[in-house]
C-alpha cells in the first residue's frame, strides 16, 4: 500500500519471517524511517480491578486494551528515534506508550472519516510525514 508517498510495511500482512516476530520488529523497524502505531481495541473489560489488594487499588469499567504489540512497536520507533504517531481509539485505556505525555502526540480518536478529514489529524500528519521523508533521504531509507 502507497500512501503520500510512503509504504507502509506490517508484521504478517505484508512482511512475513520464519523468525520470531519481534526479530522481524526489530528488523523492519532498522529499514523504516518511521513508526505509526494505530491502537484499536482488542480486549474489552467490562468490570475489573487495577492494582488489587493495595491501598491504590481501583475499579475499571467498560474500557477496553489494545494489542500489546501497540507497546512494543512504540517503544522500538521511539528507541530508534523514528517519527513516531501514535492514533489510539478512543475506547482504548491511555496507558504507558499509548500516553500523550511523551515526545509525541498520541490522537485519542473514534476513528472514523470525520477524524482522518479533519484539520488537526490532517496536520498532524503532514508534519509527521514530512518528518518521515526527511529521514528517509538522511538515510537512505526506501519506503
Amino acid at each position: 500500500m502507497t500512501t503520500r508517498g510512503l509504504r507502509s510495511r506490517t508484521v504478517g500482512r505484508n512482511e512475513f519471517t520464519h523468525k520470531q516476530p519481534l526479530k522481524l520488529v526489530d528488523d523492519l523497524m532498522n529499514r523504516c524511517a518511521g513508526a505509526l502505531v494505530i491502537a484499536l481495541e482488542r480486549i474489552f473489560i467490562e468490570t475489573a480491578i487495577d492494582r488489587r489488594g493495595s491501598t491504590n487499588a481501583q475499579q475499571i469499567r467498560g474500557t477496553a486494551l489494545p494489542t500489546p504489540w501497540n507497546q512494543i512497536e512504540a517503544a522500538f520507533g521511539y528507541a530508534k528515534k523514528l517519527p513516531l504517531l501514535v492514533i489510539k481509539e478512543d475506547c482504548v485505556r491511555e496507558e504507558g506508550l499509548l500516553e500523550g505525555r511523551y515526545d509525541w502526540y498520541v490522537h485519542s480518536t473514534s476513528l472514523d472519516l470525520n477524524f482522518l478529514a479533519s484539520a488537526e489529524f490532517e496536520g498532524t500528519f503532514e508534519s509527521w510525514c514530512r518528518d518521515v521523508k526527511r529521514r528517509a533521504g538522511w538515510f537512505r531509507c526506501r519506503n
